[in-house]
């Protein structure tokens, strides 16, 4: 009967130290999570063509990060009485001065370093553009 406890006893302290073997093998070889400070993108529109009754400007979305992009959202508030027409290659919205725009399928991957067109087309009196508040964000 001695012995029998004594295995007992033995089974269960090896199943205890092998339970925490495999719980910290398991906690070492988890994949590490996506660093979300390493993704990050910049966006300008640095050509506006002004005309009397609107503007078009040609933007740039950057992966300014170290890891490739999986999806994009810009966003600004016009300065003044500017309303989209349309803006290429995006999925927005206009609500008010405020506009919100993400990728679309086919355009939300974006390497390192590497950027994407994005084009304003839209109207204004007196051809006017400007941005407040223009940010990129990581999605």
């Amino acid at each position: 009967m001695a012995r029998r406890y004594r295995e007992t006893g033995f089974t269960r302290r090896g199943a205890w130290i092998a339970a925490a073997t495999l719980a910290a093998a398991a906690v070492v070889a988890a994949p590490a999570p996506a660093n979300a400070a390493s993704a990050s993108c910049s966006v300008s529109f640095p050509t506006v063509h002004s005309f009397p009754s609107g503007f078009v400007a040609d933007g740039r979305v950057v992966n300014t990060g170290t890891t490739t992009l999986n999806g994009w959202r810009i966003s600004w508030t016009f300065t003044g009485d500017e309303k989209l027409f349309s803006l290429l290659t995006t999925r927005w919205t206009q609500t008010g001065r405020s506009v919100t725009a993400t990728n679309v399928s086919w355009n939300g991957t974006i390497a390192p370093g590497g950027s994407f067109a994005v084009t304003a087309n839209g109207s204004s009196t007196g051809g006017t553009f400007g941005m407040t508040g223009l940010t990129c964000t990581p999605l």
